[in-house]
């Protein structure tokens, strides 16, 4: 009888829901890993679930992921938005309200064109709630976006990431963040006085910003001073004429930067001062070599490479593409006349691309011989060849 009364509860226990007597904070955890449509779905399960996905603190509003679930054709997307937008608007008016936003996501493709007003409301109710990383790629012509007064005075926002397309977002002057920490721009232009680019020295007025991710953008004459910058990226994928061989850039001040990473078809062009904590090096670079846009690469790609890693000398560990080895081979009589770059490097590492870009993956001994003639590691220097 005993042994029947233990059975008994055993089961009993077995069929018990130990997951819904979860704490609210992990309840809201697990449902992070859903799908914002999904999350809202777990209220048929029981009451337990019924209020959960009202505390979320992240909210992805993806139209692509909205639109490829929609029973309409994918190429209708103007005609779904309105459901879409019915939908998120439904979602902000019924969450708690006293609840904070951790990560707020707005993303619109270029082929939809979202009302402003609309994008405005959202990232309004976004800083309203206390958001710490602000996400918005957001289409509208001819009437472009503007950004809600509140955002420049949120003192909760410590990441920011803007996608704009085609003068879709006006720039209000001064753009002054001070709490910022995290900045990523995607397709933006750098010119004084034009009301959809950011103005050519934008950053100094950023007193945290730690790291900046520069997308596409075009920054031609762009200065960077930014004293607590720890972390620059400086991605360039079709965002200059397609052939053209070089971006010319003001002056990178960023006495803090530890890590420096630079990828795209051009070579940059710019006066770094010291960089006296940078550590970490990551360049790729790979032009489009087609006729009759050649010769020009080829004159000025190779040495714009030296000048450019003569500026990054203090780095420790610093990677670089075969392709990048490619220009610098174009100029083997240069490489002899100019010393090797990277005095305090103990780690270089060559990544391979895939084979149909590039003729060789073995680096030239006149190349390897530049890259670490120069490091105090001597015989200790670690060079690694690997995939990317």
């Amino acid at each position: 009888m005993k042994k029947s009364s233990k059975s008994k509860q055993k089961f009993v226990n077995m069929n018990q829901d130990r997951i819904s007597n979860l704490p609210d904070s992990i309840l809201c955890k697990i449902l992070s890993f859903l799908d914002l449509k999904e999350s809202i779905q777990t209220i048929e399960l029981s009451k337990r679930w019924i209020p959960l996905w009202t505390y979320l603190p992240d909210l992805n509003f993806d139209f692509d992921r909205y639109r490829f679930q929609s029973p309409s054709p994918v190429w209708q997307s103007q005609q779904i938005l309105l459901p879409y937008t019915h939908f998120v608007n439904q979602v902000l008016s019924h969450r708690d309200n006293s609840s904070s936003i951790h990560k707020f996501r707005l993303a619109f493709g270029v082929s939809v064109n979202v009302d402003p007003s609309f994008v405005y409301n959202c990232v309004d109710y976004a800083i309203n709630h206390q958001v710490q990383e602000l996400d918005i790629a957001a289409y509208h012509y001819p009437k472009p976006f503007q950004f809600p007064q509140c955002l420049f005075t949120c003192r909760s926002l410590q990441k920011l990431r803007l996608k704009s397309y085609s003068q879709s977002m006006i720039i209000p002057k001064p753009f002054c963040l001070p709490t910022l920490k995290s900045l990523h721009l995607e397709r933006f232009e750098f010119k004084d006085g034009e009301p959809f680019c950011f103005p050519k020295e934008p950053f100094s007025s950023f007193e945290n910003l730690q790291e900046l991710t520069l997308n596409c953008c075009i920054v031609d004459g762009l200065a960077i001073s930014a004293s607590k910058l720890k972390v620059l990226e400086l991605l360039f994928y079709g965002s200059l004429p397609q052939f053209s061989s070089e971006s010319k850039m003001g002056t990178i001040s960023a006495p803090n930067l530890t890590s420096f990473k630079f990828e795209g078809q051009v070579s940059l062009v710019c006066a770094m001062e010291d960089l006296p904590c940078l550590e970490t090096v990551y360049v790729d670079l790979y032009p489009l070599l087609e006729r009759p846009y050649t010769d020009q690469i080829e004159e000025k790609m190779p040495m714009n490479l030296i000048k450019f890693l003569e500026q990054l000398k203090n780095a420790k560990y610093v990677t670089l593409s075969l392709s990048t080895v490619e220009v610098l081979a174009m100029e083997s009589i240069a490489l002899e006349d100019h010393p090797s770059p990277f005095h305090n490097m103990n780690r270089l590492k060559l990544i391979t691309e895939p084979a149909w870009q590039y003729q060789s993956t073995v680096p030239p001994q006149n190349v390897m011989n530049y890259l670490t003639g120069a490091s105090c590691f001597g015989d200790s220097l670690v060079v690694e060849l690997g995939k990317a």
